[in-house]
């Protein structure tokens, strides 16, 4: 913040992060309203100042700014919260100088999870009529030098400021750890919550330069917990953060069952699925939009009633679209042969005699007449000795190598998906096979219970 006061002192115009006041009058509700809205959104956009007794350029102005040095954080606080609730907002009122002229400014600090306004903020403009600075349950930052409703970009930036937080958080407690005197002892936490319902990933690494130094083991199986960093304890605060961004979306939504945040934030969300709090509404919600954005939707269908994910399979297949439909029909052959012949059944109708059927559905014909004993290899319509190439790191992964050992393809998972996340569109495809390849074999034991769901309800 120190540095921002330098710049705000030298700034000749408004920005993201510096808003100019002339004046300001703690006796008008008008006043009130607008400058609630803009310290609102300045905190939401990672924080910023408000500068009292300049005009439009940074230019001090003269006119009086005592009635604002008078003013009790206490009570600005207090009227924040009259449209906020109770918010964790923090904030300072200082006394600055420019050119010998007392001015005063609004510190505001970053929030982890934006504020939403519970109450308009409306006010009288004479001759009878009102006017609305902000509306109830609209969520404001700072777009250039104005304070306006926010989108999908401005939630992402909120979910990687914080992940950055707690990233050098998490790297500032590794040092501590390599830095310690002789005869420390690392000791291991319980984690908290359920425990995980999928396998493991355990991996080892040399936090040194020593040859010799005994590595560290992060792992989440407690059974090997013993002298090593209990993963979900280390970095807990970024899980905290996604389940943030999940409640940021409700309330963008305002009140619909949608996923209004875009397809790269899906995919930072899918990077860390395995931290979702998982309600059945959120997880219902994840699986439709994975199969709306054709992305990774393999571990939200494991977390739903076996009914629940018969009634998706039965909705997408009602009006198949392409690339939707694919998910479902590596699904479908993931699941076995009852499956299968219900899906072909339903293309059948639809497409069965038509001279241009879609492509979709001669694929689908040569899927599940395929040979091959591993049902993922022909959900994903290839062979053992084929590979994924991974363009950003100059090197190919055989579907053998990721089918012996899935913990490869379980850390191969996370990373694609955060590069979709970081704009990399071309990683889409890589998240799609490796999701096959992590959790296909999971869905063997479904086949019979979904199967049953689709013809009960035909």
């Amino acid at each position: 913040m120190p540095d921002l006061i330098e710049k705000v002192l030298t700034a000749k115009r408004e920005s993201k992060y510096v808003e100019f006041k002339e004046t300001f009058n703690p006796q008008s509700p008008q006043d009130w309203c607008e400058i609630t809205k803009d310290i609102v959104a300045i905190a939401n956009s990672g924080g910023g100042i408000i500068l009292f007794g300049v005009d439009n350029v940074g230019i001090p102005s003269g006119v009086s700014i005592d009635d604002i040095s008078a003013l009790d954080p206490a009570d600005v606080a207090n009227k924040i919260s009259k449209y906020t609730g109770s918010v964790d907002l923090e904030f300072e009122i200082r006394e600055l100088k420019k050119n010998k002229r007392k001015l005063i400014a609004f510190l505001i600090f970053p929030v982890s999870i934006p504020i939403v306004f519970r109450k308009p903020g409306t006010y009288e403009i004479g001759g009878g009529k009102q006017r609305t600075a902000f509306s109830v349950g609209t969520v404001y930052f700072r777009h250039g030098s104005k304070s306006e409703p926010g989108n999908s970009d401005d939630i992402r930036r909120v979910l990687e400021r914080q992940i950055e937080v707690i990233r050098k958080s998490w790297i500032k407690g590794v040092r501590k750890v390599i830095q310690a005197p002789q005869g420390s002892q690392i000791v291991t936490v319980r984690p908290s919550g359920a425990a995980r319902s999928l396998p493991p990933l355990v991996t080892t690494f040399r936090a040194v330069k020593d040859p010799d130094a005994i590595p560290v083991l992060l792992t989440r199986d407690m059974g090997k917990a013993s002298g090593t960093f209990v993963h979900e304890e280390v970095s807990e605060g970024i899980f905290d953060e996604i389940n943030n961004v999940l409640d940021a979306n409700k309330i963008l939504a305002k009140g619909n069952k949608k996923f209004v945040l875009g397809l790269e934030v899906y995919y930072r969300i899918y990077a860390e699925r395995d931290h979702v709090e998982s309600s059945y509404e959120q997880v219902e919600l994840l699986a439709q939009t994975g199969f709306r954005f054709y992305a990774p939707v393999m571990y939200w269908l494991l977390q739903l009633p076996r009914s629940q994910t018969a009634r998706i399979i039965r909705k997408v297949c009602s009006n198949p679209k392409e690339p939707t439909i694919y998910n479902v029909l590596r699904l479908a052959v993931l699941l076995g042969s009852e499956v299968s012949r219900w899906v072909e059944d339903r293309l059948d109708e639809k497409w069965a005699g038509n001279r241009q059927p879609p492509r979709y559905y001669w694929s689908f014909k040569k899927m599940i007449s395929s040979s091959f004993e591993d049902r993922r290899l022909v959900a994903l319509r290839t062979e053992e000795d084929k590979y994924i190439c991974l363009p950003d790191e100059g090197r190919r992964l055989l579907f053998r190598d990721l089918l012996e050992h899935p913990e490869t393809a379980l850390t191969m998972l996370y990373k694609y998906c955060v590069r979709v996340f970081e704009g990399r569109k071309e990683a889409k495809s890589i998240c799609r096979y490796l999701d096959v390849l992590v959790y296909g074999k999971a869905f063997e034991a479904q086949g019979q219970e979904i199967a049953s769901a689709l013809i009960e309800n035909n």
